[in-house]
C-alpha cells in the first residue's frame, strides 16, 4: 500500500461519516419538529370536531319563543341544554382541558380550545349548569344554561 491510498480510503471514510452526521442533523433538526407541530395541529382539529360534535349534542334550539339577538333588529329561537353531563364524562368526550379555574362558591369552570371554537363548561357542586361557547373569529358566542329563558348570546 502506498500512503496515498491510505491517506485516500480516510477521507472517503471521513466524508460518509459526514454525511450520515448531517443526515442525522437534518432530521432531528428539520424533520422532527415539523412532525411534532402537524401531530398537535391534528390534535387541536380533532378537539374542535369533538367541540362541535358535543355542542351539537348538548344544546337544542327552544322553537316555541324567538328573542331578538342584542345589537342586531335578528330574532333568533333561544338555546337551552338537552342533557348534562359530569366533569369526567366531559373529560372523556375531549381530552384533557386548555384551563380549569374556580369560583368563590366552588363552581368549577373548564375550558377547552379548538381551531375556531371555544367551549366553557361551568359545573356547580359536579353538575352542568352552563355552558359558554364562542366562535373564536368574529368573538361571538352564546351561555347556555338548562332553561331558554336564561339564554345569552354576545
Amino acid at each position: 500500500m502506498k500512503p496515498s491510498d491510505c491517506g485516500g480510503v480516510s477521507k472517503r471514510l471521513m466524508a460518509i461519516q459526514f454525511a450520515i452526521l448531517a443526515g442525522l442533523a437534518a432530521f432531528y433538526f428539520l424533520y422532527l419538529p415539523y412532525r411534532t407541530k402537524s401531530q398537535a395541529k391534528a390534535k387541536v382539529e380533532e378537539r374542535e370536531r369533538k367541540i362541535e360534535a358535543l355542542i351539537d349534542s348538548l344544546v337544542v334550539e327552544d322553537t316555541h319563543s324567538e328573542v331578538e339577538v342584542p345589537g342586531t333588529e335578528r330574532r333568533v329561537h333561544p338555546q337551552r341544554l338537552n342533557r348534562t353531563l359530569a366533569v369526567d364524562e366531559f373529560v372523556q368526550e375531549l381530552g384533557l382541558p386548555n384551563q380549569r379555574t374556580g369560583d368563590f362558591r366552588g363552581g368549577l369552570h373548564i375550558t377547552w380550545t379548538g381551531t375556531a371554537h371555544s367551549l366553557e363548561a361551568a359545573f356547580d357542586h359536579g353538575r352542568l349548569y352552563c355552558l359558554r361557547y364562542e366562535d373564536l373569529r368574529i368573538g361571538h358566542g352564546a351561555l347556555v344554561f338548562e332553561s331558554s329563558s336564561a339564554w345569552h348570546s354576545f
